[in-house]
């Protein structure tokens, strides 16, 4: 099994599928899932599952996205954030830590447990290919009280007619990429040399990168993408690529760009300056940006 460890905000695990979302699916787990804590999230009831000590598993149908909404409670209130932590088990192969550190979220209340208060949600995404898919939630060490979880599943559906390709704000001369025959620009974007893009809302903002792979690098690698407004963090992005074979960096003969990977922000009503990081040093990506 393999055990990788990362504090992030949200995870990706990318499939190459083209497409934006449909309504989310609250799942029910196929085990373990008799205890349940009901919070009411602005005026809405909405159903969390505690992760105890046997852990929750989910049977998933794919391909489709699953995002795990998780809060802990707290008892005493206090003003500091609050760390935890819980596993993600994927097909009882990849492992996952997830560590997530937020304040208390004052409007929030537990239908079952009133004097209670509880953080503001942490949110991962995963995207899933097709098939049936073992999801095992299990809790971290270490921690006084349970993680409570909901997970959701959102379909996918075409990209639509209505997509507006972006530019960096920093002008920066584009990298060519021939794939398919066709050449396309990507934009560089590394540890030290972050991208920032103008957007407006309300609308889907969607990261089209392609990791760099040097001579050195292995045959498949683990990056991470940061993305901030201003100094919030609105997501920390995994993923696990391997070298592309039909396509080349035009002007870069020693790198090999990798497949390509894809995150979507949902960007809220109004003008946003986004902020776009690798978080791993001595690693580069080509990135796209696509608006719709």
């Amino acid at each position: 099994m393999n055990r990788i460890v990362y504090s992030s905000v949200l995870l990706v695990v990318m499939v190459e599928v083209f497409c934006s979302h449909l309504e989310a699916k609250l799942l029910r787990p196929s085990m373990n899932g008799e205890k349940k804590e009901i919070l009411m999230v602005k005026s809405k009831r909405r159903l969390y599952y505690p992760i105890g000590s046997e852990g929750l598993q989910y049977m998933v149908e794919g391909p489709t996205r699953l995002e795990f909404i998780s809060r802990y409670p707290v008892i005493k209130k206090k003003k500091r954030s609050h760390p935890y932590h819980f596993i993600i088990v994927m097909d009882r192969e990849d492992t996952v830590m997830v560590n997530h550190r937020y304040k208390v979220q004052k409007s929030i209340r537990s239908v079952q447990h009133p004097k209670h208060s509880y953080t503001y949600s942490g949110n991962y995404y995963i995207n899933l290919g097709k098939g049936t898919h073992n999801i095992e939630l299990l809790q971290g060490d270490g921690l006084k009280y349970p993680v409570l979880l909901r997970v959701l599943a959102k379909g996918f559906q075409s990209f639509g007619e209505h997509k507006e390709i972006l530019m960096p704000m920093v002008y920066q001369r584009s990298i060519k990429l021939v794939s398919n025959k066709k050449e396309v620009d990507y934009y560089e974007c590394s540890y030290d040399l972050p991208l920032q893009l103008e957007v407006f809302g309300e609308k889907t903002l969607r990261i089209m990168n392609r990791l760099e792979f040097s001579q050195a690098m292995g045959q498949e690698e683990a990056y991470r993408i940061r993305v901030r407004e201003g100094k919030k963090i609105i997501g920390i992005y995994y993923f696990n690529a391997e070298r592309s074979s039909e396509s080349r960096i035009i002007g870069k003969e020693d790198r090999v760009p990798g497949k390509w990977r894809s995150c979507d922000i949902t960007v809220p009503q109004g003008k946003h300056i986004y902020s776009v990081e690798v978080a791993d040093k001595e690693k580069t990506i080509l990135t796209r940006y696509i608006l719709y």
